[in-house]
């Protein structure tokens, strides 16, 4: 039935508005509900091509890594599976054309906790609509099941 249910709800997230009447931070809400869908093609909307998607390591050093790679990846589970959570999402900087979100997360694979840390997204507003041209994340070193509580107020 809880899958039932957050199947709903990641429909009725892609079911409202077009990318084109999105603010920056509805185009990360609409890109981590294609991802609890498992709906590759979702997220590929939302993102301009050849995207890149980099991890800054818990050392220090950077992965590069692309969208489409990831894309791939979500297409392979089942609606439900990866469910990243985010949290006390910002939208830091905003111009006409350009914006940079971010966005604190927690990630849950087939219902456990298995990683947290911080999104950071920069989009571009063009004819059609807000899409994110980078995004970077950092996964938290230490207790995720605390973490939220660092983002509260």
């Amino acid at each position: 039935m809880t899958k039932f249910v957050i199947i709903i709800l990641a429909l009725l997230a892609f079911s409202g508005a077009s990318a084109a009447d999105q603010t920056p931070k509805g185009i990360v809400d609409q890109l981590f509900a294609g991802m609890l869908a498992g709906d590759g093609a979702a997220i590929s909307a939302l993102v301009v091509e050849g995207a890149k998607l980099d991890r800054l390591q818990k050392d220090g050093t950077l992965k590069h890594g692309d969208f489409t790679g990831w894309i791939k990846w979500v297409d392979t589970q089942e609606a439900g599976d990866a469910n990243e959570q985010i949290f006390s999402v910002k939208t830091l900087q905003m111009s006409p054309e350009l914006a940079t979100v971010w966005a604190p997360f927690e990630l849950t694979y087939k219902g456990k906790l298995v990683g947290c840390g911080v999104n950071h997204f920069t989009l571009a507003k063009s004819n059609d609509g807000w899409r994110i041209l980078y995004g970077i994340d950092m996964p938290h070193d230490g207790d995720c099941a605390t973490f939220r509580t660092n983002f509260a107020g």
